[in-house]
């Protein structure tokens, strides 16, 4: 019986060390991999910028900022922009900027493809009543002096609902 353990055992002891042999072997090569992906992702890292966004145009407090890449285009950084004051203003209604020239944004105001969405850009962002408050927020987010000397020169915004430029009153 004795020696019935001690074979037990020692068969387990060295399937035990096999198995951490290459264990070690395989975690030796992830680490590898994973210094590379570490030091790719802190170059791309050191590329990031942040860009405030003001949610709440009658006060200046209530900012969100969101990160993006110094190496992305002008026209990725505007709907980045654009995409967060979406979501965070007009439930997620399709908005989508486009650059006209090199400083210029045109912004088309669209509806969701859904009849049953029960949000409007129309009905309850186009109004009488919040029609102003709409445009600012948008256009105050795309001009705001920081994303001027950091991120890009945009200088004149224009909003459009179907097809129809927005004008303010």
């Amino acid at each position: 019986m004795n020696k019935l353990l001690k074979t037990i055992f020692l068969s387990t002891t060295i399937l035990f060390n096999t198995a951490c042999t290459i264990s070690d072997s395989n975690i030796s090569g992830i680490d590898d991999l994973d210094k590379t992906k570490i030091a790719k992702f802190s170059s791309e890292s050191s590329n990031l910028i942040t860009i405030p966004i003001q949610i709440d145009f009658d006060d200046p407090s209530k900012i969100v900022e969101v990160k993006c890449s110094e190496n992305d285009s002008i026209e990725e950084k505007v709907n980045l922009v654009l995409d967060t004051i979406s979501k965070e203003c007009f439930n997620s209604l399709p908005i989508k900027g486009e650059i006209v020239g090199n400083s210029v944004v045109e912004i088309e105001l669209n509806e969701y493809d859904e009849e049953s969405k029960k949000i409007s850009w129309k009905r309850d962002y186009l109004n009488e009543y919040t029609k102003d408050y709409t445009i600012n927020i948008i256009v105050q987010n795309l001009i705001q002096d920081t994303l001027k000397t950091e991120i890009y020169n945009i200088k004149d915004v224009r909003v459009y609902y179907d097809d129809i430029l927005i004008t303010l009153n």
